[in-house]
């Protein structure tokens, strides 16, 4: 299994760039929360996502990670909070 930490304080700085960078995301990733639901679902590999410091992000960032965990199998969402 593939696990990943996202660290809050870089996404609240660099925002979809570094979700887009450090998930692997392809180029045509639209930097919106719609754009990184779409490639959420489309993970088809086992992968835990982990966010720490989930206090600097928006609730709705948070939501589109545990919504696409409920629609994507391979997908694990583990929040800090």
């Amino acid at each position: 299994m593939k696990h990943i930490i996202l660290d809050g304080k870089i996404i609240k700085e660099k925002k979809h760039d570094y979700l887009k960078e450090i998930l692997e995301f392809p180029d045509y990733y639209g930097r919106n929360l719609d754009a990184l639901y779409d490639c959420l679902t489309e993970i088809g590999v086992e992968t835990e996502i982990e966010l720490i410091n989930s206090e600097y992000v928006n609730q709705d960032l948070i939501d589109t990670f545990f919504d696409a965990s409920l629609e994507n199998t391979f997908l694990y969402f583990i929040c800090d909070e």
